[in-house]
């Protein structure tokens, strides 16, 4: 064998390698912090975020990702899309969702699989009908641990379109259901659930403090340090809003990258739950 061919082999073997070793279906609890002056100094709420489980399974009856879950001790509960999919059974789905209201108050909006779906409204029944409250273009305030929150939903972008698959709907018209929040008025920590994270800037615009999000499924393939997505639905190579926390302007994003296992590896990309603490800062309430 040739000194050449030798190099090339000994490439593909790190290559191959590298990739067996970044192969991760472990759940991972991921966790960010968030601070605001809305929030008296001392006091905190506790998000846990679940996104694009896309009717997925972890182990008999969930019982994995419902472990992790508890462990954190959850103030509320927050699906960002795509728990249900349009195409697989919405066994898994269901057997998450139905035990959800009873660990702590949960919040769900649609995603583009939901809305791809024959029957969209009966999966936003069904979600409802495990008391979980669906946002569709609305709010409900509340009140968590003496603090008051006001909590968003946006429908994805994939319902001002004609629902058909890889149809994601009209950009003008989702802008639009975003300025219907503009009405808000309120010294609330506000949060906003949206599916799709590539929208950062128009969210920015409107009035949120923090907005969480899926959809990019952490880019598919990483490498640490270098590249934190190879590739995510709407915003192609080398995503910029693959999984992490971002900031535009006063306003603070968290992209969960999901939970989502298929036929696709993720490479040193986990699945995951996302846990965010909201800690109040001097000069609050």
């Amino acid at each position: 064998m040739t000194k050449k061919k030798r190099v090339v082999y000994s490439l593909l073997l790190c290559a191959v390698g590298v990739g067996i070793a970044g192969l991760q279906y472990d759940l991972t609890p991921r966790y960010y912090s968030v601070q605001t002056e809305k929030i008296s100094a001392g006091e905190s709420v506790r998000l846990v975020v679940l996104s694009d489980l896309h009717s997925g399974t972890y182990g008999k009856n969930q019982g994995q990702l419902l472990y992790h879950i508890r462990e954190q001790r959850p103030d509320l509960l927050l699906l960002c899309g795509d728990i249900v999919d349009d195409k697989r059974s919405q066994d898994g789905a269901r057997q998450l969702l139905s035990q959800l209201s009873s660990i702590a108050p949960c919040y769900y909006v649609s995603g583009n699989h939901e809305l791809w779906s024959d029957n969209y409204e009966e999966i936003f029944g069904m979600i409802e009908g495990y008391g979980i409250r669906v946002l569709r273009n609305d709010y409900e305030k509340i009140t968590v641990n003496n603090i008051d929150l006001t909590i968003c939903g946006v429908d994805d972008p994939a319902a001002y379109g004609t629902r058909q698959r890889r149809s994601y709907g009209n950009n003008l018209r989702y802008q639009a259901a975003l300025e219907t929040f503009d009405a808000l008025q309120t010294d609330d920590f506000t949060i906003l659930l949206a599916h799709r994270p590539e929208y950062i800037e128009e969210y920015a615009k409107h009035p949120f403090d923090l907005t969480l999000c899926g959809h990019a499924h952490g880019g598919q393939w990483r490498i640490p340090y270098l590249m934190n997505g190879l590739i995510a639905p709407n915003q192609g190579w080398f995503p910029k809003y693959a999984g992490g926390q971002y900031s535009c302007g006063d306003m603070t994003e968290i992209v969960s990258r999901g939970l989502a296992r298929d036929w696709k590896p993720r490479i040193f990309n986990p699945p995951e739950i996302v846990v965010v603490e909201v800690k109040g800062i001097a000069g609050g309430k």
